[in-house]
């Protein structure tokens, strides 16, 4: 019942019309995945992420529904939205345009991620791996580490998790209270480097050409048509998307007032020719994870059993969750949860050059090609999906994390979510937090200061 008639009010929703409507539809979806993704009590997920966020969330009451597994979020003037938990691909925002049923039937056919053997040595498992450790400054990594930690805004945990790995050693890891290194925690933009990922897999196996038009059934007939999957995954595919996390922006009507996410940021019309114009988009994004599961089999299934089999499993990341949309296509802007080893582990795939353990996940030419800006210029701060330390040049100068090497590449999410890639310093840090809309984490400071306590370069 709670399903039908949450469904029902959102029947009628095509667009966030206010901070009110904002705030239920973001604490419904935040609320489900926190529950029941994370795994965490309800009343923690309620204070620590739904009120703590931003100001239009803080009225926000909701009701876990553990028979339906489902959480409503109701607020005055705000309405109530649902969203549904799916064992195996997480909370989907419902707008009303979708059975439960049906949206259950999706995940039929879901092969199991293997069970990692904790016993292997990191990364594919959780023992020390072979090898002497890095010679790090142990007092002055345990003291930036817990730095991190200790500029806590009042009552709400800032930072959640720091892993730093040097050398293929974990040399620090650190957690706030209620979050170990089991609890999942969401990435936010950081999906994008995953879904470019499993897109680079499809380029290497020779299912999806970079330089050829984008598969996009609806730009077939119009200038759209000439976008090709590289401008899509440099953000230079010239569509019309504003990036604007407020009610009217077309981020936000996408993330929570579409049933087919892909499909609405599809409809976007041109507003520069392709490849000379760089614009953050995350409707790109979740473009590129329609094309990921069209070429996959064209099911959430089949496209999250591609991921498990070719990518989670091998790489020994058996926590990732991809949330899907009501139309089944993994939100890979925005909504993929792992634990934070797991995140080091996306990274130490890319330090490795596509390598995990003795197998290749991705080629050394795609890694190359996601840490390296393209297109008619190279002034862009993107690759294919991840964040470059290169600067205004392309050598380094104004570059966004001015205090860390120049060959240092990120994928980075809202709320300061960061894997940041230090290839010169054979190094990987992970930043998983919960900053509160206004507040800031110094990327940067704490970053350095963290780089500066480890083994010099070899």
């Amino acid at each position: 019942m709670l399903l039908a008639c949450a469904a029902g009010a959102a029947a009628a929703a095509t667009t966030v019309r206010s901070p009110a409507e904002l705030g239920v539809a973001v604490s419904a979806q935040l609320a489900c995945a926190g529950v029941y993704v994370s795994g965490r009590p309800a009343a923690r997920v309620l204070r620590d992420d739904v009120r703590a966020l931003a100001p239009f969330m803080r009225k926000v009451v909701f009701t876990v529904d553990d028979r339906a597994h489902a959480v409503t979020a109701t607020a005055p003037d705000g309405g109530s939205r649902t969203s549904l938990f799916r064992a195996g691909v997480g909370c989907t925002l419902l707008t009303g345009s979708h059975e439960a049923a049906d949206l259950l039937a999706q995940t039929q056919g879901l092969v199991p991620l293997p069970a990692r053997d904790a016993a292997r040595p990191w990364p594919l498992g959780d023992a020390p791996p072979a090898g002497a450790a890095p010679k790090v400054n142990r007092a002055a990594l345990d003291r930036a580490v817990a730095a991190a930690f200790t500029a806590q805004r009042a009552r709400h945990a800032d930072t959640r998790a720091i892993i730093v790995v040097q050398h293929g050693h974990i040399v620090a890891e650190r957690y706030a209270p209620g979050f170990d290194r089991n609890t999942r925690l969401l990435g936010w933009s950081m999906s994008k480097s995953v879904v470019a990922t499993l897109a680079g897999i499809l380029v290497d196996d020779g299912k999806l050409a970079l330089d050829a038009a984008a598969p996009v059934a609806a730009w077939a007939g119009d200038d759209r048509r000439a976008i090709t999957l590289a401008q899509l995954l440099w953000m230079r595919s010239g569509l019309a998307f504003t990036e604007r996390y407020a009610p009217g922006g077309d981020a936000m009507d996408m993330l929570f007032a579409s049933a087919d996410m892909a499909a609405f940021a599809e409809r976007s019309p041109l507003a520069a020719p392709p490849d000379t114009v760089w614009s953050y988009s995350s409707g790109t994004a979740n473009i590129v994870s329609r094309i990921v599961r069209d070429a996959t089999g064209g099911s959430l299934a089949t496209m999250t059993n591609f991921a498990r089999e070719r990518l989670f499993g091998p790489a020994g990341m058996t926590s990732f969750v991809m949330a899907a949309d009501e139309s089944g296509t993994p939100v890979g802007s925005s909504y993929m949860y792992a634990t934070a080893r797991d995140w080091a582990r996306l990274g130490l795939l890319y330090l490795n050059g596509g390598r995990a353990g003795d197998r290749r996940i991705v080629s050394q030419r795609w890694v190359d090609f996601a840490r390296s800006a393209g297109g008619a210029t190279t002034s862009s701060p993107y690759g294919a999906h991840f964040w470059l330390n290169t600067g205004e040049d392309g050598h380094g100068a104004k570059r966004f994390l001015a205090d860390l090497p120049v060959d240092t590449y990120c994928a980075v999410g809202h709320n300061f979510q960061y894997v940041a890639i230090i290839p010169s310093r054979d190094a990987v840090i992970v930043r998983l937090g919960w900053t509160p809309e206004g507040k800031s984490f110094d990327v940067n400071r704490h970053f350095a200061h963290i780089l500066a306590a480890l083994e010099p370069a070899r």
